[in-house]
């Protein structure tokens, strides 16, 4: 099918502010070779700006063009949503040893909702992952799996950066560019929390996040309907 006059206009100023960040991401990347130690932080936070604004761009074309992008559930089946959590914290070990962070799961309930398995276990991996993230060295993360109201209730809770109300409107966005960064520099998407979220809505949960501010941790509450056995 042949794009409308309008949705070719459109297409065409996409790929014109494309081009230019991605010529403007090139010269930050030419100019690295000589710069010195503090202009080369100022020349790559320049390129991942450049990044994020076009990426967020991309989302914003398809938002317009009505792309459906709505995940795909899998099979549903039982699962014990604290056992899914203790497999994520095992595949995430070397992240937390790495940065010598603990992860304290003690209070985890017994409690089965029916899932994508596959897709929760991301799901759950991409928070705690996401904690680590902006959580100094040595610092402890906390995961909570409890039962309110007919559902199920899984918090992680970090020691970390926290979130201005303005980063906290915005985080789940797909690539908005927050001001937080990561603690030891580690790659920030900023789309994994947007798919994360779009996750616990496709098993017709919610996910949310709180945060008292800057240096005062975040907390991510994930909410899914029990299974009833």
């Amino acid at each position: 099918m042949k794009a409308s006059a309008e949705q070719s206009d459109r297409l065409h100023r996409f790929a014109h502010d494309l081009r230019n960040r991605l010529a403007a991401i090139q010269q930050a990347l030419a100019q690295m070779a000589d710069a010195s130690s503090e202009e080369r932080i100022e020349l790559i936070r320049f390129a991942e700006q450049q990044y994020f604004k076009a990426m967020r761009g991309t989302e914003e074309l398809l938002d317009d063009f009505a792309i459906d992008r709505s995940p795909r559930l899998g099979e549903l089946r039982l699962l014990r949503l604290d056992e899914l959590a203790r497999k994520a914290i095992a595949a995430l070990e070397h992240r937390f040893s790495r940065k010598r962070q603990h992860v304290d799961a003690e209070n985890l309930q017994a409690i089965a909702v029916h899932g994508d398995d596959r897709m929760l276990f991301d799901l759950v991996s991409a928070l705690l992952s996401n904690a680590s993230k902006f959580s100094e060295a040595g610092s402890t993360i906390a995961l909570s799996l409890t039962e309110q109201d007919g559902a199920a209730i899984l918090v992680v809770k970090d020691q970390g950066i926290g979130l201005e109300a303005e980063d906290l409107a915005e985080v789940f966005t797909r690539y908005a560019l927050l001001k937080g960064r990561s603690t030891e520099g580690e790659a920030q998407g900023r789309s994994t929390l947007a798919r994360a979220k779009q996750w616990a809505q496709a098993h017709r949960g919610d996910l949310t996040a709180a945060s008292e501010g800057p240096g005062k941790g975040s907390s991510f509450s994930l909410r899914l309907p029990l299974a009833r056995i």
